[in-house]
C-alpha cells in the first residue's frame, strides 16, 4: 500500500466529522507553506500554495449544510468566507500578514472543531454503555398475582 492508498482508504472510511477535520488540516498545511514562501519571497510557490488552500477552504464552505442549525451555519460559512477572503488578498497583495489571519482563524476552528469531536465520542460511549449496562441486560421484572390465571405474554407487554 502506498501514500496515496493509505489516504484514500482514510478518506472512503472517515466519519463526517473526521473529513471535516482532514479538510481543516490540508488548508492549514498549505497556507504554511505560503506564509513560509511569502517570507522568503518565492511568490510562485505562494502562489501554489495559497490556490491549494482556498481549495479547501472552498471545501469547507460548500460541505456546509443550512439544513441543519442554519444559524450556525451561517456563522461557519462568513469565518470560512472570511478566510478565504484573506488567502485571496494574501495571493494579489503579496502580504504575508493575511495568510497570518487566516491561518490563525482555522486554529482556533481546528482546536474548536476537535473539542466538538472529543464531546461527541465522550457522550456516545455513554450511551453505549447505558445502553448495555447490566441493569438494562436484566430480565424485565413483572409481578403476577397468584390469584390471576397465567397468560401468555409478548415481549410488547
Amino acid at each position: 500500500m502506498n501514500g496515496s492508498d493509505y489516504i484514500e482508504n482514510q478518506v472512503l472510511t472517515a466519519q463526517p466529522h473526521q473529513l471535516h477535520l482532514m479538510v481543516v488540516d490540508g488548508a492549514l498545511r498549505f497556507a504554511r507553506k505560503a506564509a513560509q514562501a511569502a517570507e522568503t519571497q518565492n511568490f510562485e510557490q505562494t502562489h501554489f500554495a495559497l490556490d491549494k488552500s482556498r481549495e479547501l477552504v472552498a471545501e469547507l464552505i460548500g460541505g456546509l449544510n443550512p439544513e441543519q442549525q442554519p444559524e450556525m451555519v451561517e456563522q461557519l460559512k462568513a469565518l470560512f468566507v472570511f478566510v478565504y477572503e484573506n488567502l485571496n488578498h494574501a495571493d494579489v497583495k503579496q502580504d504575508p500578514k493575511y495568510i497570518h489571519d487566516a491561518i490563525k482563524v482555522l486554529e482556533i476552528h481546528r482546536e474548536s472543531w476537535c473539542e466538538l469531536i472529543e464531546i461527541l465520542q465522550t457522550e456516545t460511549v455513554e450511551e453505549k454503555k447505558t445502553i448495555h449496562s447490566p441493569e438494562s441486560l436484566k430480565a424485565p421484572h413483572h409481578v403476577e398475582q397468584p390469584e390471576q390465571v397465567h397468560q401468555s405474554r409478548s415481549w410488547l407487554t
